[in-house]
């Protein structure tokens, strides 16, 4: 190895092994024992150590002889500077300020614990009791910090503490006593605190056109101007919108991608054991891209495909997906699915439930095998170990659509309406960039925004609104799903019509370098 290798390794291991001490949350999810029950610091003191150890790595960077290093070396280099540039960038337009999310970070932290409790119960008891004991000192921490709250964050707020009881009553019924007290009061006093700050201006959380060129290049790895996306994403829309118009009139004159999605689902019925209906349908999806030897499945992992705790089925969508933690022995993921006909008395009630997961092949492709599940395990098994603490959306997102793709092309499933659901929220994944890109750089507000998707895709105001309430805290992870697509579309021409790959090769391929943009793999994974 080396000199320079040799270097590159040390300033990986010093960077990451400091950092995870310095973030406990983020060490216990990785997988790290060390971290558990532990909420860390989130005064300003602590935000600045950080900063200064984040500008002290970039300048180490910029020491390195870019050609004493590896191909997997330069791989991680992008990927540790487009990590530093970004947290770098939002120290310096003070989010920390703008942003009260340490609510929401201490609810989703007991709920990853009570996820736990399923199976390790006195673990999980041992760190949820550490998380409560340190959560007033944490949230006054960061009520000191949120100065100027942003409006639309603040909202957020006040939504997740009008639902935070709920989850303080699942942890008190998984504790069997009210254990809850001195956190809840926390969290009204740090409710409280916010409210009384003064606001931001409107439109705060926009991070601008030269910061959000920036994140397209190192965050998404495209070298598109922010013109170019957009007229990209114009041209898909209409392209996507003409194939989905193509597929529907197939089904009589005038008739609309809801109306035949909702018909199906109501005449749709997996009878009443769901779970069991799960179960079998995630199998055989994956027995039917392993038949079609699609992608090579990963050995030594688990899914587990489980009902969601009665006490959390107030806090789970239809379906979700739990990874493994990036250094996990166990690798381990769970596919819950939360069955509201249980809650139900009547059958007609029941089955009006039950039907609310209509689609779930596609779901299962997208969450399971190959989805979610397959790609982080595999990710999470690189043997680079810092490797697998980079998630960059434009993969991970764009390999779960090109999952999607992939069971329409290779008739995984049959179903006639499947095309007109994959394409349908294919638009909407298209239209995501033009928001994303327009409410980044100031030129939608937050209503125009939420306007975008009532007008283009018949959203409700409610769904639109909590679309755009966390387009507006991730910038460029909405649009990396279509442009992680079509980057994934891209390389396939390339490889396997250029160069011949077989579909597994090209898939196993994409896979093998862990959660990093396409385009990055293309220039330092191929020959």
């Amino acid at each position: 190895m080396k000199s320079g290798d040799l270097r590159f390794e040390g300033l990986l291991d010093r960077y990451f092994k400091e950092t995870l001490a310095d973030n406990p949350v983020w060490a216990n999810h990785t997988g790290l024992p060390a971290g558990e029950g532990k909420l860390g610091r989130a005064t300003l003191l602590h935000l600045q150590r950080q900063e200064r150890r984040r500008r002290k790595t970039l300048a180490a960077l910029d020491g390195f002889n870019p050609r004493e290093l590896s191909n997997e070396q330069h791989l991680d280099r992008l990927a540790l500077r487009a990590m530093l540039n970004k947290e770098c960038e939002d120290f310096a337009l003070a989010r920390h300020e703008l942003n009260p999310g340490a609510l929401d970070f201490l609810l989703n932290t007991l709920q990853y614990e009570l996820q736990r409790g399923d199976d390790e119960p006195a673990r999980a008891r041992r760190n949820i009791l550490g998380v409560l004991r340190g959560a007033p000192r944490y949230l006054a921490e960061d009520a000191a910090v949120v100065t100027r709250p942003e409006r639309v964050w603040r909202k957020v707020m006040q939504q997740t503490f009008a639902g935070a009881g709920s989850l303080f009553d699942a942890v008190d019924i998984f504790l069997k006593k009210p254990v809850t007290v001195a956190a809840r009061k926390a969290a009204k006093k740090y409710h409280d605190t916010v409210m009384e700050r003064p606001l931001a201006p409107e439109g705060s959380f926009a991070i601008g056109a030269e910061a959000m060129q920036r994140r397209v290049r190192e965050q998404i790895g495209i070298d598109y101007t922010l013109a170019e996306i957009e007229s990209l994403a114009q041209a898909e829309a209409q392209r996507i919108g003409g194939l989905l118009d193509e597929v529907c009139s197939k089904f009589g004159k005038g008739r609309s991608a809801d109306a035949i999605i909702a018909k199906a689902r109501a005449e749709w019925n997996p009878g009443e054991d769901l779970l069991g209906y799960y179960r079998r349908e995630t199998a055989r999806v994956a027995d039917a891209f392993r038949a079609a030897k699609a992608v090579t499945f990963p050995k030594g992992d688990e899914l587990q495909v489980r009902l969601v705790p009665e006490f959390m089925r107030h806090l789970y969508p239809t379906a979700a997906y739990s990874s493994p933690g990036a250094l996990e022995k166990r690798q381990r993921g769970i596919f819950w699915v939360n069955d509201l006909s249980l809650t139900k008395t009547t059958a007609a009630d029941k089955l009006a439930e039950r039907q609310q997961h209509f689609g779930l092949s596609l779901t299962a492709a997208h969450e399971a095998y190959p989805g979610h599940h397959l790609q982080f395990v595999t990710a999470n098994t690189h043997p680079r170990q810092w490797r697998r603490l980079f998630a960059h959306a434009v993969f991970y997102e764009g390999w779960t659509l090109w999952c999607e793709q992939m069971m329409v092309d290779l008739r995984v499933d049959r179903s006639p309406w499947l095309r007109v659901q994959q394409l349908h929220d294919a638009l909407w994944r298209v239209h995501r960039i033009l928001v994303d890109l327009r409410l980044q750089t100031g030129r939608y507000s937050y209503e125009q925004a939420a306007a975008h998707l009532r007008k283009h895709l018949g959203f409700t105001k409610a769904r639109s609104e909590a679309e755009i309430n966390w387009y507006s805290a991730s910038p460029t992870v909405p649009m990396s799903y279509w442009l992680g697509r079509l980057e994934n579309e891209r390389l396939r021409r390339r490889l396997m019509e250029g160069r011949g790959w077989s579909l597994q090769r090209f898939n196993d391929w994409l896979l093998s370098f862990g959660t990093l943009p396409q385009s990055w793999l293309e220039k330092y994974g191929l020959d």
